[in-house]
């Protein structure tokens, strides 16, 4: 039986004496998690259910690729995949030392873009490079207990690129934009690390796990899109008029009352967003002959933050109840 996603299993009771009642644990649960006589696991009560959990993670796990046809992107972003999904030792196999890279359109280093992932992600070194391979492990792995603290270090990241994206827009402060994307790899770190938390250790709320996984998802696309734009503002270093300046106040404030939403719930701001997404292409459709080429191609990449928050909106709300 499956409940949420969750996999129902059904154990029949045993009756020891006259007072204790004991129940088996799934074997193949008890095996992922390492799970040995004398642990303690954590039992808590839901009502009628009881969840049983474990502070343990699953098994360490190792895998070896092979990157060889992959472009830069590419493999930056299947170490950070498997990273995510658990792994503990990655070990990364390469015929050519140097790689496409399609946006700045240029052959690059193998080794150099794999330190460069790597300082991206929590807890993971290099622990041995040669002139093929390389091998990386996990050296220190935060508890599930962390998660939510990760979480809001997330939120606040990304709400205070979010205002600095459009301070340095309005102020023409080029220093500040390019700020941006150092921040975008600290925000991935924090993401990252939070994403391989649940998957190797589950979240005590379960029933909430994959909207979890939705949320950090779709900041994460939001901090794609941000740095994006602020790419796209440092090479055309164009002016911003007041018109392209109070789009980008409507979609900063979004992301701001999402994160007021996320963690004061209320339905006076689910309106509010709503309401933002069809205020925001209304302004677009009205002021578009107002704004130049670069405002309109620089409003039309922010409008996806709105679209992402709605869809992480519908989320939050599914974990009220």
């Amino acid at each position: 039986m499956i409940i949420f996603g969750v996999v129902c299993i059904k154990r029949r009771v045993i009756q020891i004496a006259n007072s204790t009642q004991l129940i088996s644990l799934p074997r193949k649960w008890a095996l992922k998690y390492n799970i040995k006589k004398g642990d303690e696991l954590e039992i808590e009560e839901e009502g009628n259910r009881l969840v049983i959990g474990t502070e343990k993670s699953q098994e360490a796990k190792n895998i070896e690729i092979d990157i060889t046809n992959l472009d830069r992107d590419s493999f930056m972003f299947l170490v950070r995949v498997l990273y995510i999904k658990g792994y503990d030792e990655i070990k990364i196999n390469f015929k050519n030392p140097i790689v496409d890279h399609h946006r700045l359109n240029k052959k690059v280093n193998v080794m150099s873009e794999i330190h460069t992932e790597v300082n991206r992600l929590s807890g993971i070194e290099i622990i041995q490079q040669r002139e093929n391979f390389c091998i990386l492990k996990v050296i220190s792995e935060s508890s599930i207990k962390d998660f939510d603290l990760i979480l809001r270090r997330v939120f606040l990241l990304v709400t205070d690129a979010s205002s600095d994206l459009v301070k340095g827009a309005s102020k023409r402060d080029r220093y500040l934009i390019e700020s941006l994307e150092e921040r975008h790899n600290t925000i991935t770190k924090f993401m990252a690390n939070g994403l391989r938390l649940l998957n190797k250790f589950g979240h005590p709320n379960y029933r909430n796990m994959p909207s979890y996984h939705s949320i950090i998802e779709s900041l994460d696309k939001i901090n794609d899109i941000l740095k994006e734009s602020a790419r796209f503002m440092v090479n055309k270093d164009f002016p911003i008029s007041k018109p392209c300046e109070s789009i980008l106040l409507d979609i900063n404030s979004a992301i701001h009352d999402f994160y007021k939403l996320f963690y004061d719930f209320d339905f006076g701001l689910v309106e509010k967003l709503s309401s933002c997404r069809y205020r925001l292409v209304n302004n677009i459709e009205q002021l578009s002959k107002r704004l130049s080429k670069e405002e309109l191609i620089l409003v039309m990449k922010l409008e996806r933050v709105v679209e992402e928050i709605l869809h992480s909106k519908v989320e939050r709300m599914s974990m009220q109840y």
